[in-house]
């Protein structure tokens, strides 16, 4: 008898096939139809009544903005300059491919502005060329689909199920066994996506060393809880046995400090301090060439920059990326003279009083501006006070030459301050609590009373300290230095009366003011 067979295929048809192609059903996939008979052909990509595949689910879940070589990201990702950063590239990378290295996570803290991200995206890029990249997701706190952990868990696994041989199939049959795994909490979901689907074939297919994930920016996760949700998800992809190591980075917030501490997720795990590493010399060399070409581009006549103006900006920078970035940034306007706009950036950071025209350091002031936002909601929402929004700068600002007067040489000869400030016992630490990306903060004890404990403060970059004193760029958060020496005088005066009057001093032989030397 005569059989006519009809075969529809997945892929796409020539126009000769198209020609002699039956199309009975919409969107038909695998199967044959024979005698009306069906004949199903096996795949795990079994569509659901929704029509949606399980590969379809977990693409709409996933943050495809989040990844190092995302459309979205491709305008002005920072990255690592050629020949800069390279003793702590090269010890990232020597970490990241040691498959006997006990610590199978890496977290690289630092000051805002310190190049965190740009040392993410370089180790990514290297990863990816090397073959041994796994993952990476840059957290941003201006992108709904990145500044929370909901597409997080989801975003891992589509790349992991495309970097690693045979996994795939473990994670989509996940999905479809439950479509609302995204639902669920983080935990649930690296569970049932990464965990078993790694493990089913981390001892039958062969894989060539360790994977690397990179989480860039956790610090831009919006909320403290959010932030320990995937710490949680990290600490159980590196203690249940998956082949992987990840590097992290993060400003050195609440979350972090947490889990870094002896009782932490993260306690006992590498850990890189990124302001112990000094940049001088690789700012001075991005500054360098990054203006020479500028100059290039603009006829300029070499020798330029000059290597005097250069070293100005170099020890302006304080070991700030994201001031050499900035000040690139705006000497590279195509439509200014880069020579001009190099001397407006020098004349600037030489007599910052006196300029009244365009800010070239806007760019810092809003990362500034958004720090101290925050630190403030924080505060004001532990705050009992009813005072105006320059309460947390003055009291900082406080604290601060209140450290720097009783800095006498000794590390160790500290005394408590909170009295002398009529600050609740704490308090000081409330006020810090949300600086330390522009704070150095250290905890220390008084000699006199060893059991009482307090802080000492100083500033990561002069650049913020320039910031506060400039009403023009941090606007509500300024506070005149006349006012905070008027009010620390009258507290003087007060505990001196206070002193007479019980019979003893009570204050100690403090030296000469240093933190405003400049200012007038």
């Amino acid at each position: 008898m005569h059989t006519t067979a009809l075969t529809i295929e997945s892929h796409d048809q020539s126009q000769d096939d198209e020609e002699h192609t039956i199309s009975l059903f919409s969107n038909p996939q695998n199967f044959t139809v024979q005698d009306s008979r069906f004949i199903a052909h096996h795949t795990t990509n079994i569509t659901h009544a929704s029509g949606s595949t399980a590969l379809d689910i977990l693409l709409s879940r996933a943050a495809h903005s989040a990844t190092y070589n995302s459309k979205d990201r491709s305008f002005d990702t920072p990255k690592c300059d050629e020949d800069t950063r390279v003793g702590l590239i090269e010890e990232i990378m020597e970490w990241a491919q040691d498959a006997e290295v006990p610590s199978k996570l890496l977290c690289l803290t630092g000051s805002a502005g310190s190049g965190k991200s740009a040392i993410a995206q370089t180790i990514s890029e290297t990863c990816a060329t090397k073959g041994c990249l796994g993952a990476s997701f840059f957290f941003s706190i201006v992108d709904s689909l990145r500044n929370n952990p909901d597409r997080f868990v989801a975003s891992l696994a589509y790349q992991i199920s495309r970097s690693m041989d045979g996994v795939e199939k473990h994670i989509l049959r996940a999905v479809e066994k439950d479509p609302a795994i995204f639902k669920m909490s983080l935990e649930t979901q690296v569970e049932a996506l990464l965990v078993i689907p790694v493990l089913q074939i981390a001892h039958s297919v062969h894989q060539a060393g360790p994977f690397i994930i990179v989480v860039d920016g956790l610090d831009e996760c919006r909320g403290e809880q959010h932030q320990a949700q995937v710490i949680r998800v990290l600490h159980t992809c590196v203690t249940r046995g998956l082949p992987f190591r990840i590097f992290v980075t993060s400003r050195p917030e609440y979350a972090i400090r947490s889990a870094l501490a002896s009782t932490g997720d993260f306690s006992g795990f590498y850990h890189i301090i990124l302001n112990e590493y000094d940049a001088t010399e690789d700012i001075r060399l991005y500054l360098f060439r990054r203006l020479q070409a500028i100059g290039r581009a603009h006829g300029g006549v070499e020798p330029w920059p000059p290597d005097n103006l250069v070293q100005i900006l170099v020890e302006d920078a304080s070991g700030q990326f994201i001031y050499a970035s900035t000040v690139v940034k705006f000497i590279g306007d195509r439509r200014r003279s880069p020579f001009r706009r190099l001397q407006i950036v020098v004349d600037w950071v030489r007599k910052p009083d006196n300029q009244k025209g365009q800010n070239p350091f806007a760019t810092l002031d809003a990362l500034y501006t958004n720090i101290l936002s925050a630190a403030r909601a924080a505060y004001d929402e532990l705050s009992e006070s009813d005072a105006l929004a320059p309460l947390l700068t003055q009291r900082l600002l406080s604290l601060m030459v209140i450290d720097d007067l009783n800095r006498p040489g000794d590390p160790s000869d500290y005394q408590p301050h909170e009295q002398f400030l009529l600050l609740d016992e704490g308090e000081s630490g409330r006020i810090v609590e949300d600086l330390h990306s522009v704070i150095r903060i250290n905890r220390r004890s008084s000699i006199a009373l060893p059991s009482q404990q307090g802080i000492a403060t100083s500033f990561y970059h002069k650049s913020f300290l320039d910031y506060l004193l400039d009403p023009g760029r941090c606007q509500s958060f300024y506070v005149p230095p006349t006012l905070i020496f008027v009010d620390l005088a009258i507290k003087s005066l007060d505990r001196i009366l206070a002193a007479n009057r019980e019979g003893v001093l009570a204050l100690s032989p403090w030296a000469s003011p240093n933190l405003f030397q400049d200012c007038s």
